[in-house]
């Protein structure tokens, strides 16, 4: 609101706030109980002072030899008040028949700190006696008791600032770390507490700011690798354009440069697919139009559409396939296995060897997809299902590093894992599982 100022306190100073309120609402408690545990203590104790004041004036009284002024100047002490009462004051009518029938009438008044007052009749003088019980001990223990929780209250709301600030450390570094991680540092890390309480949040902290870390690095690394595989086929198709405008190139030159045209523009729609297609699996947490289909014949129709590029290698096939019905969709599934079998023919040398096999057991669907390729080392294996990785020189092909990328998302979509190993005798082979679910397959 417009000319109101909020103010707004931190944790610390709120936590010793609640302790102070806390606190003060215990010492206030304990005083009035003591002050009511006291008070007909109190009460008792003044009675018989002021009892006992009246019968030593009586006493004196009675010797008829001093008037009433003279007696209450012997009586007075310092724990005492004794005055006369004039007719003109308020109390005079007030108290003048209880005090003429009774030897002595007291009144008390007051709750928490009672006043008790006693009158009497001497020498025909009406006579008001009031005990200064505040001097007494139970005064001063109410008093020192509460001076005591004064102290307290403000030593306990002093310690709980300063307890509090160090209880409330991690919390201001991960809220200056947050802020530092907010501005794009992904590379601040909190030192971990030593209260349990802070521990999972701060590792949860540092470890949400390495995946950011890794995040970033991978899409710095996808516009690099996007840019580049962009870069390439576009320099090529601009160059072999500008070398087509020449009227004296020969038709042959003519043809050759239109056909590398052709193939950095398929290159490019290729790319621009995966990529589409890459990014909204990526997007999407679910498999949709599925269906009951056989993977052993969608398997053998991709190897039939395959022939032109193993025939043309005279590469031997050994297939081992068994019949295998499974419920999923049956486009991205031909996707896993384009993908690996045409990585496979790419890798493998002429005259080559490769494998593939599909079976079945009460959990998992296996297929297990090897070639004569070079061997895969283990840090490359480890990396090869990243975006546009396409590992080391022996494997390195005309590709875009999108293919292996799509598959392990596909797999992960359906639950299954995809592994890579390195058989003895040398080669890749790549394994696929999937979830067999007996309901599914009916």
């Amino acid at each position: 609101m417009n000319g109101v100022k909020s103010y707004h306190f931190s944790l610390q100073i709120k936590f010793a706030l609640m302790v102070f309120a806390v606190m003060l609402f215990s010492a206030v408690i304990s005083v009035v109980s003591l002050l009511l545990i006291f008070r007909p203590i109190i009460i008792s104790d003044n009675q018989t002072r002021i009892n006992t004041l009246v019968d030593s004036m009586k006493q004196i009284e009675s010797l008829n030899v001093y008037d009433a002024k003279t007696i209450l100047s012997i009586c007075a002490g310092d724990n005492a008040e004794i005055t006369t009462i004039d007719n003109s004051d308020a109390e005079y009518y007030r108290v003048k028949i209880d005090a003429e029938e009774k030897r002595c009438y007291i009144e008390t008044r007051g709750f928490l700190f009672p006043d008790i007052v006693g009158y009497t009749m001497i020498n025909g003088e009406y006579v008001k006696v009031y005990p200064n019980w505040k001097e007494n001990v139970y005064s001063v223990a109410i008093l020192v008791v509460a001076l005591t929780m004064i102290v307290c209250i403000v030593l306990g709301s002093l310690m709980t600032v300063f307890v509090s600030s160090r209880i409330t450390k991690p919390i201001r570094e991960l809220s200056s770390a947050t802020n530092l991680v907010a501005r794009g540092n992904f590379k601040v890390r909190v030192p971990e507490s030593k209260d349990r309480e802070y521990t999972q949040l701060i590792r949860n902290f540092n470890r949400m700011a390495e995946e950011l870390s890794g995040i970033e690095t991978l899409r710095g690394d996808f516009i690099s690798n996007v840019s580049h595989e962009f870069k390439t086929p576009l320099a090529s198709i601009q160059g072999f354009a500008k070398l087509l405008q020449d009227d004296e190139l020969s038709p042959e030159d003519r043809r050759e440069y239109t056909q590398i045209i052709i193939h950095e523009t398929s290159r490019l729609s290729k790319l621009t697919s995966d990529i589409l297609r890459l990014s909204k699996l990526e997007n999407q947490s679910t498999i949709p139009n599925k269906k009951r289909f056989s993977i052993d014949e969608q398997i053998r129709k991709i190897l039939l559409v395959l022939e032109p590029e193993w025939t043309k290698k005279n590469i031997d096939l050994d297939i081992d396939l068994d019949t295998v019905y499974y419920f999923g969709n049956e486009e991205l599934m031909a996707q896993i296995w384009q993908n690996i079998i045409n990585n496979a023919i790419k890798f493998t040398p002429e005259n080559g060897h490769i494998g593939v096999r599909l079976f079945s057991n009460e959990k998992n669907i296996t297929a297990m997809i090897t070639d004569d390729g070079p061997s895969i080392p283990p840090e490359v294996a480890a990396k090869i299902f990243d975006k546009f990785y396409q590992g080391d020189n022996s494997r390195k092909t005309d590709g875009n590093g999108l293919g292996l990328a799509l598959v392990k998302r596909i797999v992960d979509l359906c639950g299954g894992a995809l592994s890579v190993e390195t058989p003895y005798t040398g080669g890749a082979c790549f394994k696929v599982e999937l979830p067999y679910v007996i309901g599914d397959m009916m």
